[in-house]
């Protein structure tokens, strides 16, 4: 009797120290979860949009439906084009997105999408920034609406990324991009030290009568200039902080750089150099005497990641002698 119950005892201690193993890792699971190491087991999630609504997203979303033009650039960089997505005409025809949103629905201008086609797409979340707010009630009805600041997105195309991608599951794929991305920048930036004391400037004209200089509040501004995140290129000194626009055509005379990235609309390149090529305003600019002028697309301005590939490539294959 008394070996019978040493051995009930021993059973009963080794089952305590078993379970009190197996229960280790179940207390320590939320703490040692990567933010960027996804699996089925990190659903449901909850996430806190710019409204500070807290949305329970029950599963990996399958259909997303954009309502702002950066979202559908930032879906495709991670692999999940939207449904369907306002200003589909337009941003197809960008360099990195032609033939990405063809399954896409066309909503509309982003400003007043269609709600009766939002509403046939069926979507499981409807990505919407500050300027659908008159929209909300409408949209609410449909799916859960998750609302960005466009000027947190357009201005930080890293923290677009990686807010989407907390969304849809799909964190380690927006490191990976943002790790590539940024190798790529560091090597541009090697590569052109040898016109570091040579200045640029950004010029964006949508119609070849209005004239912005780009300014700090600009994705490729940061892109072009800055230090650590960008080239560490020269920006002309002569413009300070936010974009510059010339209320007239004249104004543009007192850019002193060395080179100009003019911005616009590629399709309509040669009507708008054949026009400034007229001008003494403009034939007298350094960069033009130096024959420093390099057309770039309005695909460099959307301010995602891929529109920060394409602006980087374009700068380096300009600038590189």
């Amino acid at each position: 009797m008394l070996k019978i119950k040493g051995l009930l005892i021993s059973m009963l201690l080794l089952a305590g120290i078993l379970a009190g193993c197996n229960e280790t890792p179940a207390k320590n699971k939320g703490s040692t979860t990567s933010a960027v190491n996804v699996d089925a087991t990190d659903w449901p999630r909850t996430f806190k949009d710019a409204l500070g609504k807290e949305i329970v997203i029950e599963k990996k979303p399958e259909k997303m439906v954009s309502l702002w033009y950066f979202y559908p650039e930032i879906l495709v960089a991670l692999g999940e084009p939207p449904t369907a997505t306002t200003e589909k005409e337009y941003l197809s025809s960008l360099s990195y997105l032609k033939g990405k949103l063809d399954s896409a629905e066309e909503l509309g201008d982003k400003l007043s999408p269609s709600i009766e086609k939002v509403l046939s797409t069926e979507p499981d979340y409807i990505l919407a920034t500050e300027h659908q707010e008159k929209l909300y009630d409408s949209l609410e009805k449909i799916a859960p609406v998750i609302t960005l600041k466009s000027k947190d997105v357009y201005e930080n195309w890293q923290y677009g990324l990686r807010t989407i991608a907390e969304i849809i599951g799909k964190e380690e794929e927006a490191e990976n991009v943002i790790e590539k991305m940024m190798k790529e920048i560091a090597n541009g930036r090697e590569a052109l030290k040898s016109i570091q004391g040579e200045s640029v400037t950004l010029i964006l004209s949508w119609d070849g009568k209005t004239f912005n200089v780009l300014g700090e509040e600009n994705p490729v501004y940061t892109l072009a200039f800055d230090k650590e995140k960008g080239l560490g290129l020269t920006p002309d000194d002569t413009f300070k902080g936010t974009n510059n626009e010339f209320t007239s055509f004249e104004g543009i005379s007192t850019v002193q750089a060395d080179h100009i990235f003019l911005i616009g609309d590629i399709t309509k390149k040669e009507k708008l150099m054949k026009d400034l090529k007229q001008s003494n305003v403009w034939n007298n600019l350094n960069a033009v005497k130096e024959g420093n002028i390099h057309l770039m697309d309005t695909s460099a301005i959307t301010g995602g990641p891929l529109a920060i590939e394409y602006a980087l490539q374009n700068i380096k294959n300009a600038l590189n002698k």
